[in-house]
């Protein structure tokens, strides 16, 4: 029998190595040429609800904020927390798509009280992407919903408040996830990459008629979802000696950049292609381990200092560009979203457990069995849980 101290150790360490594989390497995603361009008729599609597909705000460019979107995938852990203190030591707002394994609780309700936005990546994370595109409802309900139960009960996070979603791998269902994610009352969905339309880059849009950009990924959604917001996923482009390359995340893009003056020259270019044309929002969409590289990391710090520098530049989370979106201002009158405050975290819980062999931390008494899919609460041993 494993001494308790061991199993955290050895939990710990498959944390890391865990995490740091699941960077994807490359952009290896089937690509397809079609193009929707729905109908949307903007005398009646008006704000502060519905946004037409290719809509920009009534203000003129030079007045707009150049907003950076910064935003991370998976679990909040020990590993990675120091990164993002240091991101945030630069005054950035964050957005955080959180899933359930390995996923710190107490250090998540920190970072949202801290001001960052916290939204849904599923509780699995199933790398088997083949049960997301074909997952039904009651699948995609368990995943995002549940999801979403457990950051309110063992983080404290107020359920109002988790309005974001992100599928793993950016892979959906098409209309099944919006079904549910329209049915459950979430309000934007950043899921869905674009090439064509990232030069110039488009805005936010909503889905009352239907889904505009190229479909990069399928199935994309062929129905309407008045309200529901959908922050485009606007590629990069990287060009190296090997060739050009496009990818949907900073760390999707190859070759790594390996020096910080190469980072930031790889930022640079991709955000003056937005600040130089109509200021759509830059996104910075990346998984943690891309920056455990010091330089890295470096490149990364230097970009942001040196474009924190322009008077209408703003960091946000995709919360505030979808309130920003909803009610347009000059960038000199630009406040950021205020979340209602979480239940306090006076205990943090180390959970533990056998079977399976996981830990948890929460910010109240540990549930029985291990939270999972189809038993978020833990009232149920989990079912069908890998390696089980």
């Amino acid at each position: 029998m494993y001494h308790f101290r061991t199993v955290i150790g050895l939990l710990f360490f498959c944390c890391i190595f865990k995490y740091t594989v699941s960077a994807p390497q490359h952009d290896d995603y089937v690509y397809s040429d079609e193009d929707l361009k729905p109908t949307c008729d903007d005398s009646n599609c008006k704000l502060p609800n519905c946004s037409c597909f290719g809509a920009q705000p009534n203000v003129p460019i030079n007045e707009r904020p150049q907003f950076l979107m910064l935003t991370f995938d998976d679990a909040i852990t020990v590993a990675n927390i120091d990164t993002y203190k240091k991101i945030a030591a630069k005054g950035v707002r964050m957005t955080f798509f959180v899933c359930h394994e390995y996923n710190d609780y107490s250090l998540t309700q920190k970072l949202y009280s801290d001001g960052h936005e916290i939204a849904i990546h599923s509780i699995s994370h199933e790398s088997n992407t083949d049960l997301w595109r074909d997952g039904d409802e009651t699948r995609w309900k368990q995943e995002m919903v549940g999801m979403r139960a457990m950051l309110t009960t063992f983080g404290g996070l107020p359920q109002a408040e988790l309005v974001g979603h992100r599928g793993p791998f950016l892979q959906t269902a098409g209309d099944t996830t919006f079904s549910v994610i329209h049915k459950e009352k979430f309000l934007y969905d950043s899921t869905m990459p674009s090439r064509s339309y990232m030069d110039p880059p488009i805005w936010p849009y909503t889905l009352d008629h239907g889904y505009g950009q190229d479909c990069q990924i399928e199935p994309c959604p062929n129905g309407n979802f008045p309200g529901l917001w959908e922050i485009p996923m606007l590629q990069y482009h990287r060009s190296s000696r090997e060739g050009d390359f496009y990818c949907s995340m900073l760390d999707a893009c190859t070759p790594y950049p390996i020096t910080a003056a190469d980072t930031k020259d790889f930022l640079m270019k991709n955000f003056l292609r937005h600040y130089k044309s109509n200021k759509a929002p830059f996104p910075m969409f990346l998984h943690e381990a891309w920056l455990r590289d010091n330089a890295r990391l470096e490149g990364f710090l230097q970009f942001l200092d040196e474009v924190l520098k322009y008077q209408d530049v703003r960091t946000a989370t995709i919360r505030d560009v979808v309130e920003y979106m909803r009610n347009p201002t000059p960038y000199r009158l630009f406040t950021p979203y205020q979340q209602s405050s979480p239940k306090p975290c006076n205990k943090v819980e180390t959970c533990s457990y056998k079977e399976p062999l996981r830990f948890m931390k929460s910010c109240v008494k540990c549930p029985k069995y291990y939270p999972w899919v189809g038993t978020p609460m833990g009232k149920i041993p989990p079912k069908n849980f890998p390696n089980n």
